[in-house]
């Protein structure tokens, strides 16, 4: 007799497994790229350069003319004149090479939160995909409880058995079935954050593929070169550095004086009639309050700050590169012995069922050995999840994927 599985633990499986036949197991890689090039998050980042763009486009746009009329009328006196500012000395030119630099250190900035963006879905795919490896652990775990179960009914209904053993394989069954609620809802919250940074458009069912793969790693010293040449976060630092220079360049410029031409008519009375003529005239603003120095001392320090900053920021992809790498190398040691303390536990657990069937050994001996096997394999999982997410920190910290 077979004992029935409850309401909550198949309503809680089903949850893990919605529109199955709509949606399709995808890879690690596929889901990935589908968060970085069409997911919503990866959307708000690549618009944000857009912004920077306009917002200096703007400063390089040439002064409106304004138009003005005035009348006396003690006298009359009418004029409509048009005003032109006229930004000479290159202070546009300066402000577009400006503008240039800071939608290079906005694209650089992007870069940086996108690349930041595909080590986070790394890591939430791995998580998942360890999850659902844990949910099939657990649940064969409680199958193969269930088959126990069943056999000690049969053999006490036949006298062969003792109600304890059945008493006792019982209780470790909803052991087993609460472990597999208890996984079931980890999957159901890490598949749901990661369909929050999926598109809409992207259904799946599981996650394919492997946990973790393990190949060679390139030498420290070559992994700290490639981050210091490639890292975004420097070059964001590089394009602040010459838009300080070209802001400060700029602000020395504009402190020239800045004419203004105007012109337009003029209708006056004279004695006995009204007559029109024709108004011009220059004007100058004078550096005499505002001589732009604080502008540029502003951008001198904020150069000197980046430079500061790239300075600190370099020692510590340095010494990010480093530690990756050394924890990436535990845990590949640790992953290579895997195999055989998970083929050592279903040895253990094959000898004690043989031994049980002979009478060797009781129910508490078998059940210990179908938990210390649930172990191996729930142990082998994490330590893929392990050497996964320390792969995963190595690509962040040299900022691309040092191997294939």
């Amino acid at each position: 007799m077979q004992t029935r599985v409850p309401v909550p633990v198949v309503l809680a499986l089903l949850a893990v497994f919605p529109g199955r036949v709509a949606a399709q197991e995808l890879t690690p890689t596929e889901l990935v790229d589908a968060i970085v090039r069409d997911g919503p998050r990866a959307q708000a980042i690549r618009s944000a350069v857009e912004v920077t763009h306009r917002e200096q486009l703007t400063r390089t746009a040439f002064p409106n003319p304004s138009v003005g009329y005035s009348r006396e009328g003690a006298g009359f006196t009418e004029f409509l004149q048009v005003q032109q500012f006229l930004p000479l000395y290159g202070v546009r030119d300066a402000l577009s090479q400006a503008g240039v630099a800071a939608t290079a250190a906005a694209e650089a900035e992007r870069d940086t939160q996108l690349w930041n963006l595909r080590a986070d879905a790394d890591e939430l795919v791995a998580r998942l995909k360890a999850a659902e490896a844990r949910l099939g652990v657990t649940r064969s775990t409680v199958a193969q409880t269930e088959q126990l179960v069943g056999i000690l009914r049969v053999r006490e209904q036949e006298g062969e058995g003792s109600r304890f053993d059945r008493l006792r394989a019982e209780q470790e069954l909803l052991e087993a079935r609460q472990e597999a609620i208890d996984t079931v809802t980890g999957v159901v919250e890490t598949r749901a954050a990661l369909r929050a940074w999926l598109p809409p458009s992207v259904r799946f069912s599981s996650v394919g593929g492997e946990l973790y793969r393990d190949g060679p790693v390139p030498a420290i010293e070559e992994l700290v070169a490639r981050a210091i040449a490639g890292r975004p976060e420097l070059r964001v630092l590089a394009r602040t550095a010459e838009r300080a220079d070209h802001e400060a360049e700029a602000a020395r410029k504009a402190r020239m004086p800045s004419p203004g031409l105007f012109g337009g008519l003029k209708r006056a009375d004279r004695v006995d009639e009204r007559v029109s003529g024709v108004l011009f005239g220059v004007t100058v603003s004078i550096p005499l309050f505002d001589n732009a120095s604080r502008d540029v001392g502003r951008w001198q320090a904020e150069a000197t700050r980046v430079a500061a900053d790239r300075t600190s920021i370099a020692q510590a992809i340095e010494a990010d590169v480093m530690r990756a790498a050394e924890v990436l190398g535990v845990r590949r040691q640790a992953f290579a012995a895997v195999g055989d303390d998970l083929s050592s536990g279903e040895e253990l657990a094959g000898i004690a069922e043989i031994a049980y069937r002979e009478g060797a050994i009781g129910i508490l001996e078998l059940l210990d050995a179908y938990r210390t096997t649930e172990r191996a394999r729930l142990r082998a999982i994490g330590v893929g999840l392990d050497a996964r997410l320390a792969q995963i920190a190595l690509q962040r910290a040299v900022g691309e994927r040092p191997w294939p």
